[in-house]
């Protein structure tokens, strides 16, 4: 699981070049430990276990220490949600690591009354978690072109992070690039020429805002404009405007605007009509 969980996340993160054989390798060293300490040193498993755990759980979280901007391959209609439920799998391979330690200890003391109790309580949670992330992380999926522009290096500069962030509203604006329901971090990206970590430097500095919730200001924005000008239904709308699930874009109406499309639609219905009362 650690190893399988990793490589998903991976996918997510960054482009590999690695070839299949390579990472099937590399990923499945951790069941190749297990069996030979099974056939030499039996003694060592639950601290070889204990440990894979906790390595695994700290590799997934520095691939994810930029945040949700870190998962370059998830489109920005569910990248926040994506990035809750795999810390929430980061956190259940920690607890795997904790019930292989109480369930060791069980042993050694002599008894090993408790250890079933404990396997039982462990997975049942663990299992809760690993379904939650994985409906979550099934929303995402990796585009067939997923290269971006490399990564540079350079110290943050305020010319450059207007310049970048105009060539970012341009493509918003004009080209209403945010409509994509399948744009990423890599794909803006690729239409701004810009370095993808760049991009999310820019925009998080200037605007306090990861670059998901940054796009999803736009999308909202359309969305606030066509509740209010169009007979259109809520889910016409969000389709429009770049959202592919309910959740997601009444989450994201929320944070922007502090309510419900529908309680938009009414209050600014009733303005209207106001407005046209006065006005004849």
């Amino acid at each position: 699981m650690p190893s399988l969980l990793y490589a998903g996340v991976s996918k997510l993160v960054r482009n590999s070049d690695r070839q299949w054989p390579a990472l099937l390798g590399l990923h499945a060293t951790p069941a190749v430990i297990i069996i030979v300490l099974m056939i030499f040193w039996r003694e060592a498993i639950d601290i070889a276990l204990t440990s894979i755990d906790f390595i695994y759980a700290a590799a997934i979280l520095w691939l994810l220490r930029s945040g949700a901007d870190g998962l370059r391959l998830a489109p920005f209609d569910g990248a926040v949600p994506v990035y809750r439920a795999i810390l929430l799998a980061a956190v259940t391979l920690c607890l795997s690591g904790v019930v292989d330690m109480l369930v060791s200890f069980d042993l050694a003391s002599g008894d090993g009354a408790r250890a079933a109790t404990l396997i039982g309580i462990g997975n049942l949670f663990m299992l809760v978690i690993i379904g939650v992330a994985a409906a979550a992380a099934s929303q995402s999926h990796v585009p067939l072109n997923a290269a971006d522009p490399t990564d540079a290096q350079s110290p943050p500069d305020a010319g450059e992070d207007a310049d970048m962030i105009a060539r970012v509203n341009e493509l918003m604006q004009e080209k209403k690039l945010y409509r994509d329901a399948n744009l990423n971090l890599n794909r803006l990206a690729r239409r701004a020429g810009i370095p993808a970590r760049q991009i999310s430097a820019a925009i998080n500095r200037a605007t306090a805002r990861n670059v998901s919730q940054y796009v999803n200001g736009y999308r909202v924005s359309e969305a606030c404009r066509l509740l209010t000008e169009t007979d259109q239904s809520v889910t016409e709308i969000m389709l429009a405007v770049g959202f592919q699930t309910k959740p997601n874009f009444n989450r994201e109406f929320r944070r922007v605007t502090d309510m419900t499309p529908l309680a938009w639609r009414q209050r600014n219905a009733q303005s209207l009509s106001l407005a046209n009362a006065v006005g004849r």
